[in-house]
């Protein structure tokens, strides 16, 4: 998936311990609210992809169904208290879509994750 900068004011970040939490439910795609990077080798970061997130609870509230993009809904991303696994990354239950415009992804342009990304070279890996 690379490095995700997030724009904490179109995510409508609320709070980060005991996980991350808002009230956003910003969907516009040529503005979104996260950029996806690679690291390279040379300490730069190359843009990958973009991505958009939006809580559950809050756009619950909002009464519209679950948001989707040319006929795909977002990926539901909530743990699963039975697994060790974090299934939504330190974050409160959300749905979010990637969208891979500047890396091929083989899995779709949609897919979540896509193996034509790496963090090999991210300096704390």
């Amino acid at each position: 998936m690379g490095i995700h900068y997030i724009h904490p004011a179109l995510l409508g970040i609320t709070a980060g311990k005991p996980k991350v939490d808002g009230n956003g439910t910003h969907t516009d795609w040529m503005r979104p609210a996260i950029l996806l990077y690679e690291p390279q080798a040379g300490g730069t970061l190359e843009l990958v992809g973009v991505e958009n997130l939006v809580w559950q609870s809050a756009w619950t509230d909002t009464q519209r169904p679950v948001p989707e993009i040319n006929g795909k809904a977002w990926d539901a991303m909530a743990d699963n208290p039975e697994t060790e696994v974090d299934e939504a990354h330190n974050f409160m239950p959300h749905y979010d879509q990637h969208i891979w415009l500047f890396r091929e992804n083989p899995m779709g342009v949609l897919h979540p994750f896509n193996p034509n990304v790496s963090c090999k070279h991210h300096a704390g890996h």
